[in-house]
């Protein structure tokens, strides 16, 4: 967006043509629109996970029980990842919808035309809120902590990610945000810190 749509939105001018195309944008760089339902798919999925496991040891030649013991952890596993994932999902929504409900959005809309990228656009901060691409919306004022979780491979750090704890009145959840590059990982990190947890309120 060119600077003169970014102070025309920020000064609070905005059509009904302007504002479909923003929450377009928006809707497009977070992809957080409604609550999503459980359904039975996930539970297929996850039961035919460790039964499929379990029939492949069988067929190698383990017993029956000892493959069924090990395609149980792996179902369990497949299902706790469903579960966290419904929860961040549904927790993301619903922030969405009580931004909507505020003004219609407007202020959310208006707040993501003039938001700076950062980490290489994996984020986006505005003056109120903060909007992760491919992920969720979420106040600046409800952000608790900004964590760190380095992965490894054979005990050698590989890669360095940061996630945003958040509390408000929906509860509380943790928001994936960017990952950063390994060699100036404290340099990034500090960075984010700042921009994410010391505002000027």
């Amino acid at each position: 967006m060119s600077q003169p749509d970014q102070q025309f939105y920020a000064a609070g001018g905005m059509n009904e043509q302007q504002l479909g195309q923003i929450s377009n944008a928006l809707y497009s760089y977070c992809r957080v629109m409604r609550v999503p339902k459980l359904g039975a798919i996930p539970v297929v999925v996850t039961v035919l996970e460790g039964l499929s496991i379990a029939l492949i040891l069988f067929a190698l030649g383990e017993e029956l029980s000892t493959a069924l013991l090990i395609g149980a952890p792996v179902s369990a596993v497949f299902a706790i990842l469903c579960v966290i994932l419904y929860r961040f999902r549904s927790g993301a929504s619903k922030r969405l919808n009580a931004y909507l409900a505020a003004d219609g959005g407007q202020r959310m809309y208006m707040d993501f035309a003039a938001a700076q990228p950062y980490a290489d656009d994996q984020f986006r901060v505005g003056r109120f809120f903060l909007f992760i691409k491919n992920g969720a919306v979420v106040r600046l004022d409800s952000i608790a902590d900004v964590v760190r979780v380095i992965s490894h491979y054979r005990m050698v750090p590989t890669g360095v990610f940061l996630s945003v704890k958040v509390k408000d009145e929906n509860g509380s959840m943790a928001c994936p945000l960017c990952k950063v590059h390994l060699m100036k990982a404290e340099a990034e990190i500090f960075e984010i810190r700042n921009v994410l947890l010391q505002r000027p309120w």
